[in-house]
């Protein structure tokens, strides 16, 4: 189904990951080493994600709409007991346009809420299974900036993807230390999209897969190499170079700088990663762990 984009970016801004984003925060960027002897109990720990992500030149039809987008993302682990725990995550994410007039505009926003449960199999590896719910709003900013390029008769792409998702899904996450690369591996499957109030959902790509590969470390530094794609119907990939700095007393570095570039052109919206305009982009990302 198609829509036109000022119509449609409802669907591409939520999102979220963090992670991961999945778009909970371990699929934006593929959950850290995984711990058995993690904390138990109530509230056991927590993760903050922040990131912003500005597009670059060369642009393309969708670069009026979706110059740059922003999340802050949480997930936290609710209960844990032995090696099974239960997690809930939250992604507000936000998706700006072209400047109008001068003004920093925001174009749409929207949230991604997921529950699920986690059972840790060992050191290299976890199972989950959960649910994750997408949804997104409008602004009158995007109105306007659609008002402007039409005057200047630029075109108003249309972008295929739903505005709402609606997924439970089986997920497993492989760290392979000790590895060349230290490879780390997270594969999520979503059979199908759904509608609590039983009407026709939309269509929704049925694999995401995402990778993660050390390059380079040097004591609380590292060089890493990420990947995010879905497979199925209009496919898509992200591949990210990453500098990571801060380290310190967590698995994941506080501070990171990265590029990144999808191919195609187009934007996408994933239940596992939020939105995404193809393109050439630089950012900075953020991690807490509490």
């Amino acid at each position: 189904m198609q829509a036109p984009f000022a119509t449609f970016l409802v669907a591409v801004l939520s999102g979220a990951a963090c992670l991961l984003a999945p778009s909970r925060v371990e699929a934006q960027v593929v959950s850290s080493r995984v711990d058995e002897g993690a904390p138990q109990g109530l509230f056991p720990g927590a993760i903050l994600d922040a990131a912003f992500r500005k597009y670059t030149p060369p642009g393309n039809v969708f670069s009026p709409y979706y110059s740059w987008d922003a999340h802050l993302a949480m997930d936290v682990t609710v209960v844990r007991r032995g090696r099974g725990a239960l997690a809930f995550s939250s992604m507000f994410q936000s998706v700006g346009t072209e400047n109008i007039r001068k003004r920093v505009s925001v174009g749409g926003t929207g949230y991604l809420l997921g529950l699920r449960y986690v059972h840790t199999r060992s050191a290299r590896f976890q199972l989950s299974s959960g649910l994750s719910h997408f949804s997104s709003h409008l602004t009158r900013d995007l109105d306007d900036k659609t008002d402007e390029e039409r005057a200047r008769g630029g075109p108003i792409p249309d972008v295929d993807d739903p505005s709402e998702f609606n997924v439970l899904y089986v997920s497993g996450h492989w760290a392979l230390h000790g590895r060349p690369l230290t490879p780390e591996l997270h594969l999520a499957i979503q059979p199908f999209n759904f509608r609590f109030d039983g009407r026709h959902a939309d269509y929704v790509r049925p694999v995401y897969l995402g990778t993660r590969w050390t390059l380079w470390r040097g004591g609380h530094q590292s060089i890493l190499a990420e990947t995010q794609q879905e497979i199925g119907k209009d496919p898509f990939v992200n591949v990210s170079l990453v500098f990571a700095v801060y380290r310190r007393d967590q698995t994941d570095s506080r501070f990171q700088a990265f590029v990144s570039g999808s191919p195609g052109g187009k934007v996408r919206v994933s239940p596992q990663i939020g939105a995404l305009r193809g393109g050439l982009a630089f950012g900075i990302r953020m991690r807490f762990r509490a």
